[in-house]
């Protein structure tokens, strides 16, 4: 609960959420699922986002085996995690090469921009196609409220940013 205490500047929040400054230390969070992409081998890679109350570094990116049915993430051994330490990811797309490209909305994660903050932007990661876990780093960051990517024909990475502003969201190439 650091980063949620943090952003609401506890022990000085706002009356309306005084009582996260109360929470302990941990508490349990969901992972929600935001994005599905086939990866070059025939898996299924699943993103998460982990819910309230917004922890830095916990989302990870699953990989579901080929033929597996009713898997259960965490328990099942056709469900495995090949990358994590990413903050509230919103979509996942594979490159030509078979780059995984993981995208963050914000690094300060989901809740920075839910509470109306302006967050510190966020962050399209690229994941070499390899071993297990995947090898990634940092293509772009500080991007305004990222919500998805892809990679146009000519191999040019594009991201729409600022989804969540009416009238403002746009696709945009990176370099």
């Amino acid at each position: 609960t650091a980063n949620i205490k943090a952003l609401l500047g506890c022990p000085d929040a706002p009356a309306e959420f005084a009582f996260v400054c109360f929470l302990p230390a941990e508490i349990p969070t969901q992972a929600v699922a935001t994005s599905v992409a086939i990866g070059p081998d025939g898996a299924a890679y699943v993103s998460e986002l982990k819910g309230f109350p917004g922890p830095l570094g916990e989302s990870r990116v699953w990989r579901i085996k080929p033929g597996t049915l009713h898997a259960e993430c965490g328990t099942d051994p056709g469900c495995e995690v090949v990358a994590d330490g990413f903050t509230s990811i919103v979509d996942l797309a594979f490159g030509p090469d078979g780059t995984l490209y993981v995208t963050e909305i914000d690094e300060s994660s989901f809740a920075a921009l839910e509470l109306g903050g302006a967050g510190t932007g966020g962050t399209v990661n690229a994941c070499a196609w390899g071993s297990f876990p995947l090898a990634c780093s940092e293509v772009a960051t500080g991007l305004p409220m990222p919500i998805a990517t892809t990679v146009g024909g000519d191999g040019t990475l594009h991201v729409a940013i600022w989804s969540l502003v009416p009238g403002l969201a746009e696709v945009v190439p990176l370099p």
